[in-house]
């Protein structure tokens, strides 16, 4: 019996589909396994996983790993304590970590005594080859992706493993899951689900995390087959919508009339990401039939307002096209969302305004764009396609203080404290979301009393207008007085709620 546990990454009320370790017990069909998520309401995660190995202690089958998926940020905030806890309580259970932190920052994780095995990278066929290595039938040196401290006290890590696409790996296993209790309500439906359909990316944007687990690959499931599993969610268990995790959802105008076409009888709306150069080269063809197939809004990362700061990003794209973008998903009724990152180091206060300004032209060519804000944090990259990650200098390398206020603030980018941002520079841009949400509220937008969208769009008229953003101190109190419910400083990226503005 194995358990797999997906700590607490948000509020119970942004739960979704737990897919990584889903992925996990697809991939042990000989093996007993459940799952305990830590984002569900009501739950002890830690008196669940202790009832599951006191029920199996006297049977053939006793509980043999407890393996934790851990993303960087709130998601990792949680997993300490919740490991170090489980392992007080169960020490003889092997414990087992992966997931994109330890797969960027092994040593931390092999420095915690409370944890016995970290799978980095790719963790499906190295997790069933380390149950293998539990049995005492396989030698840990010759697991690929398997980490592990020496009995000399240093660092083993595994040759990192070859990677497989979607069509090679299992279909989810959505019987072993509540799928019910993760369809929740988003703009594009009452019962919207999740999914990923490719891993990796190939572009070689230098600010991008995905490439510091990837590097430059990316495989792609195949259009008929994704509509297989959507079709399976949508029939049996009702889901309307859904969003696609995919960093890079179309590969080029064919791939995007496959997709189309195999997913137009589903009736689905949904969301995905997908390049701003990829965008321009469909037809306007390819594009009425995703639109006809329920694309209903489409992320972008545009990044910036400036061709020499995207050139330094290796963005491979331009302010201009940025531009087309907008207009092109205006002609075609689909909801563009762009996303920008501030604090460029070299000339942190020129960026903005050149951003801020850029932002304003793409609200008048496509008044329905939605704004995504990060601040720039470096994230290391990779030495070369198959080597290891090359750590920032000066990263904690313990788990405890990774999971202090300051590198959580780090890790969701939302306040990193960087030597070039200080906080008159950061108001700005916070200050000036402000002023545009309140003056064009978000579609995504659930947690404002529309009394208070209203008020806010009244007062934020005049200051969008003369593109005054100082201090908007009156239309935040508004907008908190209208709030449904309090903010959750743990949510980020996708799971953050509009509405929760500084």
């Amino acid at each position: 019996m194995i358990i797999l546990v997906n700590p607490r990454a948000t509020r119970p009320a942004n739960r979704r589909f737990p897919l990584s370790v889903m992925a996990i017990g697809a991939a042990i069909p000989n093996e007993d396994w459940e799952i305990v998520d830590g984002n569900m309401p009501n739950l002890d995660i830690v008196t669940r996983i202790s009832e599951i190995v006191a029920a199996r202690q006297a049977t053939s089958d006793p509980v043999r790993a407890i393996a934790f998926t851990v993303m960087p940020g709130p998601q990792l905030a949680n997993a300490v304590p919740l490991t170090k806890t489980i392992k007080a309580r169960h020490a003889e259970i092997p414990v087992i970590w992966g997931g994109n932190f330890g797969s960027l920052y092994p040593a931390p994780v092999l420095n915690a005594s409370y944890i016995d095995w970290l799978v980095r990278g790719q963790g499906e066929q190295t997790f069933t080859e380390l149950l293998d290595v539990l049995k005492g039938s396989r030698d840990p040196f010759d697991v690929a992706g398997l980490c592990f401290r020496k009995p000399d006290g240093t660092h083993h890590i595994g040759t990192e493993r070859h990677w497989v696409g979607p069509d090679e790996l299992p279909a989810p296993p959505y019987h072993k899951i509540p799928v019910h209790e993760y369809l929740r309500p988003t703009f594009l439906g009452k019962r919207s689900g999740v999914y990923q359909a490719s891993i990796g990316c190939p572009y070689a944007c230098n600010f991008c995390g995905v490439i510091s687990v990837f590097g430059r690959r990316e495989q792609v499931q195949k259009p008929a087959c994704t509509a297989e599993h959507l079709g399976l969610l949508a029939s049996q268990y009702g889901m309307d919508s859904v969003h696609f995790y995919d960093n890079n959802f179309f590969l080029n105008d064919a791939h995007a009339r496959e997709i189309a076409d195999c997913f137009e009888p589903l009736g689905l709306r949904w969301w995905c990401e997908a390049r701003v150069d990829a965008l321009l080269r469909f037809s306007d063809e390819t594009w009425r039939r995703l639109k006809h197939a329920g694309l209903s809004m489409v992320f972008c990362g545009a990044e910036s307002g400036s061709n020499h700061v995207l050139r330094k990003m290796q963005k491979g794209i331009t302010v201009e096209q940025i531009l087309e973008a907008a207009a092109r998903t205006r002609e075609h009724g689909i909801i563009p969302e762009f996303s920008f990152v501030f604090g460029d180091p070299d000339e942190p206060e020129q960026e903005i305004d050149n951003t801020l300004g850029f932002i304003r032209k793409l609200k008048v060519v496509n008044p329905a764009m939605e704004l995504i804000t990060y601040f720039y944090t470096p994230t290391p990259q990779r030495r070369d396609t198959y080597g290891n990650v090359d750590p920032l200098a000066g990263t904690p390398t313990t788990l405890e203080e990774w999971i202090t206020p300051e590198w959580i603030s780090w890790m969701t980018h939302e306040d990193p404290h960087l030597p070039w941002l200080n906080r008159r520079l950061k108001a700005r841009v916070e200050d000036f979301e402000l002023v545009l949400k309140s003056r064009f509220p978000s579609i995504h937008d659930r947690r404002t009393r529309s009394w208070g969208k209203m008020a806010a769009r009244v007062l934020a008229e005049s200051r969008w207008r003369r593109g005054d953003y100082a201090n908007p101190h009156f239309l935040r109190r508004v907008r908190n007085w209208a709030r449904i419910e309090p903010d959750d400083a743990q949510a980020y990226g996708h799971l953050r709620a509009e509405g929760a503005l500084p």
